[in-house]
Parts: structure tokens; sequence; C-alpha cells
């Protein structure tokens, strides 16, 4: 069974690298900018430097990143209101959602279908399973970049 799972749970991180891109094709994104997206859809305007920390990224790649999702009118540099010498990127919240919203709207409905289809147990053993594995993966992802 463990064979299975991690059988699966490999064909499911392909599925999801795949889908990703297909979405950010369809907005006229890489897959990577449109996960860097994410980035600040999740946690809000920040540095270069706290871009490069959540992702993984020297600031010299991360300043390419911002570059190319300003020109995309993703994104926008300001000064930081409590200290002005810091840049903060700032997401344009709207028209990233008008941009990317589009591509999600079909797989919404059908992950609605997809949920109708388990028990509320059954959905409680499925969140327990990703919040631990996002868990684990954000450990493995630390001793990666540690060793």
């Amino acid at each position: 069974m463990i064979g299975e799972i991690n059988r699966l749970g490999r064909e499911m991180s392909t599925a999801t690298v795949v889908f990703h891109q297909a979405v950010a094709e369809k907005a006229g994104l890489s897959g990577a900018d449109h996960k860097y997206v994410d980035v600040l859809f999740r946690n809000g305007s920040m540095t270069a430097g706290e871009m490069a920390e959540h992702t993984g990224l020297t600031t010299g790649a991360v300043t390419g990143v911002i570059d190319r999702l300003e020109k995309a009118g993703l994104v926008r540099r300001e000064r930081d209101p409590a200290d002005r010498r810091k840049v903060l990127v700032v997401l344009d919240e709207k028209a990233a959602r008008e941009r990317i919203s589009p591509a999600f709207r079909h797989m919404q409905q059908g992950l609605g279908r997809l949920y109708d289809g388990f028990s509320e147990q059954e959905l409680q053993v499925i969140k327990r399973y990703l919040e631990s594995t996002i868990t684990f993966y954000e450990s493995q992802i630390k001793q990666l970049r540690e060793g």
C-alpha cells in the first residue's frame, strides 16, 4: 500500500505541475511566475529579499521575476511607508485575478463535484493528509537548502 501511495503521490505531483503550467500559459505567464504571484497572494507585499526567502531563489533571480511580473502589469514596486529605504513588491490583486482566474473557473466547478463524492469524515482525513504533507515538504525543503 505504501508503494502505491508513493506512486500516486508522484503522479499527483506531476499532474499538479503540468496543470499549473497550463494555467500559467493561459494567463501569458511562465509556470514559475504564476506560482510567484501565488506567493504574493498568500503573503502580501514583501521586499525582494523576503520573496527570495519564500521561494528559495537568489535575490538576483527574484529581481528578474519582479521585472517580468511588473512588465505584465501584475506587481509594482513601492517604497515601504514604515522604512523608506526598503522597496516592497506589491501585487495588483485585481489585475492578477482578472488574468489568472478564468483558467480556474472550470476547475473550481469540477472540484465541487469531486468533493461531493466524499463523506465529511473522508474529507477530514484528506485535509489532515494534505496538512501533514505540506508540513513534511516544508521540512524537506529546509533540509535541502541547509544541507
